[in-house]
């Protein structure tokens, strides 16, 4: 059945010689699950992109039936897999795993296959103002990197105006590669190289 909306627009390289990326092991009191589309995630997931704060740095405020489209599509690709980020076994915000390689952004910098991505939301607004995303993105590179060595570095690309998220970036240590425009939008494009010879050179 064809959509009415496009779903794994970003996915423009696809690789299947490539796995799926890795879940990575998180010790409590934090955590990772897979999103189960055809469960409640679905409506929790589309209900927090529709918060004000999320609009403006994900621009995805859609109806439950795209979210469930898009989830569907991620959960069953090799590509992009959706998972809650859980504190205290509760559900506090969303991530993206995704193999940066076959997205769009692996066109503006010299990719490797197992490059991974992290796109997040920390829906709990009063966690993301106390530095939850700085609290929980080393862990997450440091499993990435111990699952997977053939991976050489993570990516993270927001939005150039979203200063926030670029400061917590820069926060971490992640080394900046210059903001690209893409074809919905200007990113910053960022990276944690395994060792520092795994800074990829920026293509123009």
């Amino acid at each position: 059945m064809e959509r009415p909306w496009p779903v794994l627009y970003r996915h423009v390289a696809p690789d299947p010689s490539v796995p799926a990326p890795p879940e990575p092991k998180l010790v409590s009191p934090f955590g990772v699950r897979l999103v189960d589309p055809d469960s409640d995630d679905t409506a929790l997931i589309a209900r927090w992109m529709r918060q004000p704060a999320l609009i403006n740095g994900w621009e995805q405020d859609w109806p439950d039936e795209r979210w469930y489209d898009q989830l569907k599509a991620q959960v069953e690709s090799t590509y992009s897999h959706p998972y809650l980020v859980l504190f205290r076994d509760e559900p506090v915000g969303y991530l993206e795993f995704y193999r940066a390689a076959q997205d769009s952004i692996g066109e503006k910098y010299a990719a490797d296959p197992y490059d991974l991505g992290i796109h997040g939301a920390i829906a709990n607004q009063a966690m993301a103002s106390k530095g939850f995303m700085v609290m929980i993105l080393p862990k997450l590179i440091k499993s990435f990197f111990e699952l997977e060595p053939q991976c050489k570095r993570i990516m993270f690309d927001p939005e150039y105006q979203n200063v926030e998220t670029r400061r917590v970036f820069e926060h971490i240590g992640c080394t900046f590669l210059g903001e690209h425009q893409m074809p919905n939008r200007r990113m910053a494009l960022y990276t944690t190289p395994r060792t520092p010879e795994d800074v990829p050179r920026p293509l123009a």
